[in-house]
């Protein structure tokens, strides 16, 4: 099996094609893991209903009994306790960073560590999370360090 990779700056989406001579277990794995990590989420801006793709969320924080997943730019209301959400999001690049807030990992720029044994999280829209220190060895484990 070969892996082909081919950056393409002027496609909107990332695309994944699968060529093969015969379908088998080993290509099966792949689109399974695929599939596994693609999970939508329902969210409300503005009296309106939104399908969220996971991938698309750098973070998702729970405030008074509402989830807020928040975009590049949008911020989506959500009625979902946040354990049911980081349930759904089991498998996915989601991480408990602390008791409110999952954080998409793959948006994780850098992190620094701050007083009380925590860490701040920088994301690749600039925005800046703490990770609690209850927290830090899960984001530690995802990270291998």
């Amino acid at each position: 099996m070969k892996l082909k990779l081919v950056e393409d700056k002027q496609l909107e989406e990332s695309l994944i094609d699968i060529t093969y001579n015969r379908f088998d277990r080993r290509i099966q794995r792949i689109v399974d893991m695929v599939e596994t990590n693609k999970v939508q989420l329902e969210g409300k801006m503005d009296s309106s209903e939104y399908k969220v793709e996971s991938f698309d969320i750098y973070y998702i924080e729970s405030v008074d009994n509402t989830s807020f997943l928040y975009a590049e730019s949008e911020v989506f209301e959500n009625k979902e306790k946040l354990y049911a959400l980081e349930n759904r999001l089991k498998n996915t690049s989601f991480v408990r960073i602390s008791k409110s807030t999952l954080l998409n990992m793959d948006y994780l720029k850098s992190v620094k560590p701050i007083k009380h044994y925590r860490l701040e999280a920088n994301l690749k829209n600039k925005e800046k999370l703490i990770i609690n220190r209850y927290y830090v060895k899960e984001v530690k484990q995802y990270l291998n360090i």
